[in-house]
């Protein structure tokens, strides 16, 4: 008690004036007692600091509009509360707990609770996420119900949402859309997890959101925070795999000094070859990758400036490659793992630069995102003296939003647009797409009010321009689309512990360049592609709902959806061939339904406090009077993963260990010439150690595919040649933080 009277006088025997900035004080809610090392912030300013030895905390600054104020510290519940900056001092108690989800969302076009957002987010944080081992930011994000992930290997993986890929995903990386051929099941997502901090997903129809193309949902990948304010931070970390002989190195500084921050990154990674679990190795998996990332921000009293710049240069084998007609699976199962690259290959490059910039004042706010991305795209096919595809795409976006907010009430105007240009070298051996521009064009506006402190509704519309015309003479055409989209969101708390939302949106997505115009080999996946300049927009209508019960021992979420296709474009094989490649044509089906459901749950007893039991459920299904099923339907999945952890108060400080189970179900449900897959088990174990000694050590190990079954997934691009995953794999990773 007498360290609580301590801070307590402490903390207000400072008046809080605006010079002085801001204090408060962080205490045990059962102990009365300060506790030391919260991590206290303010997500808008993406700024934080930390409390000290007396449970006091000092921003030096304020700010006079009410902003999200987060506390987290590991042995506590996470608490989110809205405060002003010019109020009276802070006092806040923290409950002991692990029910550490994230509940700040950003992705929904405004900084807010998730508890009041009537759209279902699944936010996660990166370092909880990168406890499985998994190899990718694609790989992690399937421990999210409904996120699966297609891959062509290790290198080239993207993430799929409720049956959904590729150009009906819209990834953003910091609020900036990330486009990198995403029109390739062979091209990967451009992004590593290297300094990324938190991702959000949105499952289903975003377009009131984000515009055209975000018809199957939205992949939210954040930073992680900046330094605290007054310090200097740096981290270096090495990974090993043993089934790719892989390893990957990476370093990061970070620095806050006054109202300047600086964060800078950089990694290495070099993979061979993937074992299978016969032993054999996948011919030509292997790849390396370099990641580079710089960020530079500067802030004052109610704004904000960040600017940023990252870097991705993949080189990345194609497994699978054939231009034999009859493939035989044991010809691309080798017994010497390679490593220098081989033809056929991918390079790619993805280069995102992006200012970002907040204002707040009288109950209102404007933010402005201006960005350029440059995304290059070279394959070889036989010949490294001559390309066989090389190709160009420029991307230049803005947005700008401005938000007036009353005591109940927020109202969003917005405006997005983006000018693409896709260009292809004159050196290049063939062209699967023409030179041509894309130009989007999107107002929008959303509309929340809280009727009562349990009932809130949301109602959203957008209006988005879409304008294709291609810059050749060979393949003229100029196409023209528009579509208003509307969302209507309502949540309630029907008790103390239950939250209910529903969801009514629309969705848009316009053909793609590739889709009518592709005319040419696809080698990476194994087909020539043919479109259809008849091609119409698609559209689509999901109802969306969730329940979740969240209690002081654990939370479950049902989430269940119906969504409704219309003029749905899907690939087809005509039967034919050209030059021992299959030749496949662009179709529509005229309707279609998309339902299924998401189902979650975490258990964390108090009688047990370090045990977690985490565990998700995920069915999909697809009909039309058309055609039975579309291709690259997910099956059904059910994960379970078990937690526990041991703190210490020596050198070693805390040992989690996890042991995570998933079932695939087989999926008979399939397309046209697709062919069926069979269920399948995988069984994971990890470990995570944390050390003190100079400094902090994270040593991190575990086994994947922990008894070595053979499976395919029904997603991967190497099913058609029988290609299993990989098998049975130890890995290590060893990070240094100080």
């Amino acid at each position: 008690m007498n360290k609580f009277l301590l801070g307590m006088a402490i903390l207000y025997s400072f008046p809080l004036l605006a010079q002085q900035g801001i204090k408060g004080l962080v205490r045990d809610a059962q102990t009365n007692l300060p506790i030391q090392n919260v991590v206290v912030a303010v997500p808008a300013f993406q700024i934080q600091v930390s409390t000290d030895a007396n449970g006091v905390f000092v921003f030096p600054f304020t700010w006079s509009e009410q902003q999200v104020l987060r506390l987290r510290h590991p042995d506590y519940q996470v608490l989110d509360t809205i405060v002003t900056g010019t109020g009276p001092s802070f006092a806040f108690g923290l409950r002991l707990g692990h029910m550490t989800t994230e509940e700040v969302t950003v992705s929904g076009q405004q900084l807010s609770l998730r508890q009041k957002n009537t759209v279902p987010i699944e936010v996660r944080n990166i370092k909880d996420l990168q406890l499985s081992g998994g190899m990718h930011v694609s790989e992690l994000l399937t421990k999210i119900p409904g996120v699966y992930v297609s891959s062509l290997g290790n290198g080239i993986a993207k993430p799929v949402i409720r049956g959904m890929q590729g150009m009906r995903v819209v990834t953003l990386v910091n609020g900036l859309r990330l486009e990198g051929q995403q029109w390739g099941g062979d091209h990967g997502l451009g992004i590593g997890e290297l300094a990324l901090g938190s991702a959000e997903v949105i499952k289903g129809p975003a377009s009131v959101l984000y515009g055209a193309d975000a018809l199957g949902g939205v992949v939210y990948l954040a930073d992680e925070s900046f330094a605290q304010i007054g310090r200097q931070e740096w981290s270096v970390q090495q990974k090993w795999n043993q089934n790719t002989s892989g390893s990957t190195s990476s370093l990061m500084y970070k620095k806050s000094v006054g109202n300047k921050r600086l964060l800078l990154a950089g990694s290495y990674a070099n993979h061979a070859d993937f074992q299978l679990p016969n032993g054999l190795f996948a011919k030509n998996s292997r790849f390396h990758e370099w990641v580079g990332k710089a960020s530079y921000s500067w802030f004052k009293p109610n704004q904000i400036h960040v600017l940023r710049y990252a870097f991705n240069n993949t080189v990345a084998g194609i497994p699978g490659h054939t231009h034999d007609t009859l493939v035989t699976p044991a010809s691309f199962q080798v017994p010497i793992q390679g490593r220098r690259y081989s033809l056929p290959a991918q390079f790619f490059t993805n280069q995102l630069l992006s200012y970002e910039y907040k204002r707040f004042w009288n109950g209102q706010d404007f933010q402005f995102l201006l960005g350029q991305t440059h995304n290059r795209l070279v394959e070889y096919d036989e010949k490294v003296t001559k390309p066989f595809m090389e190709m160009d795409l420029l991307n230049s976006i803005y947005q700008a939003k401005w938000t007036r907010k009353w005591s109940r009430q927020q109202l969003i105007l917005g405006a997005a647009g983006m000018l693409q240009l896709n260009l292809n070298s004159p050196l290049a051996e063939d062209q699967l797409l023409p030179d041509a521009q894309t130009l989007d064009q999107g107002v929008f506006g959303l509309y929340k009010i809280e009727l009562t402190k349990i009932h809130l509704l949301q109602i959203g519309i957008r209006q988005d321009l879409r304008w294709i015309r291609t810059q050749t003479t060979l393949q003229p055409m100029s196409k023209f689309y528009a579509s208003p989209n509307v969302s209507l969101g309502w949540s309630w708390q029907a008790h103390a512990h239950l939250q209910n939302r529903f969801n009514l949106s629309s969705g848009f997505r316009a053909p793609h360049l590739s889709e009518l115009l592709a005319d040419g080999f696809h080698h990476g996946a194994l087909r020539y592609e043919i479109g259809d300049t008849a091609l119409v927009p698609e559209r689509s209508l999901q109802l969306d709902w969730s329940s979740s019960l969240n209690t002081e021992h654990g939370s479950v979420t049902l989430n269940p959806y119906h969504a409704w296709v219309q003029d749905y474009i899907y690939i087809q094989p005509n039967g034919t061939s050209i030059d021992g490649i299959p030749v496949f044509t662009y179709e529509q089906l005229d309707l279609g339904r998309l339902y299924g459901v998401d189902l979650s749950a975490h258990y964390h007893p108090h009688w047990l406090h370090h045990l977690h039991w985490e565990a998700s459920f995920s069915y999909i299904q697809f009909k039309s009077p058309q055609d039975s099923a579309i291709s690259l339907l997910p099956p059904t999945r059910l994960q379970n993963e078990l937690q526990y952890h041991w703190n210490f108060s020596g050198v070693v400080q805390k040992l989690e260990v996890s042991l995570s189970h998933q079932w695939m179900a087989a999926q008979t449900r399939v397309a046209f010439q697709e062919t069926t897959s069979e269920s399948y088990q995988l069984l994971h174990f990890n470990t995570r150690l944390y050390l003190e000694k100079n400094g902090a050590w994270v040593l991190q190990t575990g086994v994947r595919n922990l008894t070595n079954s053979t499976y395919i997934d029904h997603l991967s691009r190497l099913k058609n040649i029988g290609m299993p995953g990989p098998g049975r794999h130890f890995y290590i990773s060893l990070k240094y933080q100080v």
